[in-house]
């Protein structure tokens, strides 16, 4: 009876957690990331992290680097840096009308290192972890403080063709479409497709 009890709970537990989800949409603020993060690489001392001060060493570049990758900023598969998606995480002064001109100024000084440092003594994105820790320091110093906002987060690339089967399931297109635009652009179903691939991607939808 115990452990029917425990399960019906843990069932319970669930519907609640996957009901609380919209859509397929992930939601997460800079200070939920960093926790994250400083669970991940064991960080000593994590408290001193609690008022987002990061020092010039190669803990807080980790972590840095770690909180970018977790809020998909950062996209290693392209090098890429979002930076509209950097200025969702930090609030500026609503009297400063500069920010914007200063954080690009600054910006423009962060040199941009290759995706991967070649040299054997290096660690694995060592160059790319000091380029991101000299952005963070642009957006704190000359953008604004970093605020509690938890915007949506875009879909990775596997999560966006998850997306894409599951919703092919749901409208009822066979998923071999999904590899042939022109084919699937003909498909009756084409525009219930778009819809929820849109929907569950996060985008609003008229």
């Amino acid at each position: 009876m115990d452990r029917l009890l425990l399960v019906l709970l843990s069932s319970a537990s669930l519907l609640l957690t996957v009901y609380g989800i919209k859509h397929h949409i992930v939601t997460k603020s800079w200070s939920e990331a960093q926790s994250d993060c400083l669970q991940y690489l064991r960080v000593e001392s994590p408290g001193r992290y609690l008022s987002h001060r990061y020092r010039d060493n190669q803990t807080s570049k980790q972590l840095i680097f770690c909180i970018m990758l977790n809020l998909r900023i950062y996209d290693p598969t392209q090098n890429v840096l979002r930076l509209e998606a950097m200025g969702q995480f930090f609030h500026p002064d609503k009297t400063d009308t500069l920010y914007v001109n200063r954080t690009n100024a600054c910006l423009l000084r962060v040199k941009v290192p290759p995706l991967v440092d070649s040299s054997e003594d290096s660690q694995l994105y060592s160059g790319v972890m000091g380029t991101l820790y000299e952005v963070i320091r642009c957006f704190y110093h000359c953008y604004g403080n970093i605020n509690a906002n938890a915007p949506k987060l875009p879909p990775t690339v596997l999560e966006l063709e998850q997306i894409q089967q599951e919703c092919a399931r749901i409208v009822g297109v066979s998923e071999r479409l999904l590899d042939g635009s022109l084919l699937l652009r003909s498909h009756p179903r084409y525009s219930e497709l778009s819809r929820c691939i849109r929907l569950r991607s996060g985008e609003s939808v008229d």
